[in-house]
């Protein structure tokens, strides 16, 4: 549901804060997150742009967070990127027919539902599950369920 670039930046953004105070240069997250770096790197600037992360220049320069992982909503970052939550849908050229009046307005729901998560959701949140299942995925006595 949610566009390649923003997918990108998310994970750009949760390899900044598990690096916490230390940068990251675009070709560690490319490799840690198996990302194309030109990609990468455009997605990287657009998150500047909208300060989102910070850049710095030189030998021992990278990006770094711009800001608390809990004031980053992920919705901040899909605009930033460019995803457009609420694309309303026209209606089908057929409006007599009940079947693609109910799946129109499906799409509808699903889009605001998106659009309110991603709103709600933090980069912290995002960044507590994913240490969450690191945990679990490299413990191999971890209980499975």
């Amino acid at each position: 549901m949610l566009q390649r670039r923003t997918l990108y930046a998310l994970k750009a953004l949760l390899t900044l804060a598990q690096a916490r105070e230390t940068l990251c240069s675009v070709s560690h997250i490319a490799q840690r997150q198996q990302l194309p770096a030109p990609m990468l790197e455009q997605v990287l600037l657009q998150l500047r742009r909208a300060g989102l992360v910070a850049a710095r220049r030189g030998r021992a320069g990278g990006y770094g967070l711009a800001q608390p992982a809990n004031s980053i909503c992920l919705a901040q970052v899909a605009a930033a990127v460019g995803e457009r939550l609420q694309q309303a849908k026209p209606s089908p050229d057929r409006e007599d027919n009940a079947t693609d009046q109910v799946l129109a307005m499906l799409e509808r729901r699903l889009q605001r539902s998106l659009a309110q998560t991603l709103r709600e959701t933090t980069l912290e949140e995002l960044f507590l599950d994913l240490r969450s299942w690191q945990a679990i995925l490299e413990d191999d006595n971890a209980l499975m369920l």
